[in-house]
């Protein structure tokens, strides 16, 4: 019976089950949304962050994935990414090291990493974090998303300046994700770490894009005039690894 609704309580509900479908809003946003006055949407989002079960970066406000699972990194959680073959072979080919990474919420894991002699995974380096917007392995993925997500994770992230090469304004950092989706492959040219960079393509099951393989080594290796060349290695083999990945869901 409508006599015994918390009114209050209906509304942060509400709340909730708005950015579990928007995945991220300001507050005005969610004013408009709901149809709620200022005053009353400031105290429920207060409560809500204050309670964890959401989280606010610069002015979006997102669940708190500690707490609420997301459909769009569940697909990943069932891969056993250490034990897929392709990664080696691409590692052998290049004689570099190989990562594998994903998506989850607005940050990069490794789920592999595999070194010289490339015979089995670096299990120290798995699930380290990355940065979104200068790892080839993030600006890959963001590449690849539709455009919806991409302003959803654009709206919650911080261009931080890492190196001189970082990108920090976000209308040419998108202008740059467009050309990586025409070409792709996304270079980290020594964005993250000086001396050093990475070349990674996206890696595809069921027609979504959850995921990038890279290779990486320092500058001297992996030239500017090299680049070209490495990158349709890697396209080669991230095809090669989403077939792996149907193959082994089939």
């Amino acid at each position: 019976m409508e006599s015994y609704e918390l009114t209050t309580l209906k509304k942060g509900l509400l709340i909730l089950d708005l950015l579990r479908n928007k995945h991220s809003l300001t507050m005005n946003q969610v004013m408009n949304e709901l149809s709620i006055n200022k005053t009353s949407v400031y105290r429920m989002l207060y409560t809500l962050e204050k309670m964890k079960y959401i989280v606010k970066q610069n002015k979006y406000y997102h669940l708190n994935p500690k707490i609420f699972n997301d459909s769009r990194t569940n697909i990943c959680k069932e891969i056993e990414w250490v034990s897929l073959v392709t990664p080696y072979h691409l590692a052998r080919k290049t004689n570099a090291t190989v990562y594998i990474g994903i998506l989850n919420q607005y940050k990069i894991i490794t789920k592999n990493v595999i070194k010289s002699p490339f015979w089995e995974p670096s299990f120290k380096d798995i699930d380290k974090q990355m940065p979104v917007h200068s790892s080839a392995i993030g600006k890959t993925i963001l590449a690849h998303l539709s455009l919806q997500q991409q302003r959803e994770i654009l709206n919650c992230l911080s261009l931080d300046k890492i190196t001189k090469n970082s990108f920090v304004n976000k209308e040419l950092f998108l202008s740059h994700l467009n050309i990586i989706k025409m070409q792709g492959y996304a270079v980290d040219n020594e964005e993250t770490y000086i001396g050093h960079r990475y070349i990674a393509a996206p890696i595809y099951l069921n027609n979504k894009v959850i995921g990038a393989i890279a290779i990486h080594g320092e500058v001297n290796k992996i030239t500017k005039y090299s680049i070209r060349s490495l990158a349709k290695r890697v396209i080669e083999f991230s095809n090669q690894l989403s077939k792996e990945l149907e193959q082994l869901k089939k």
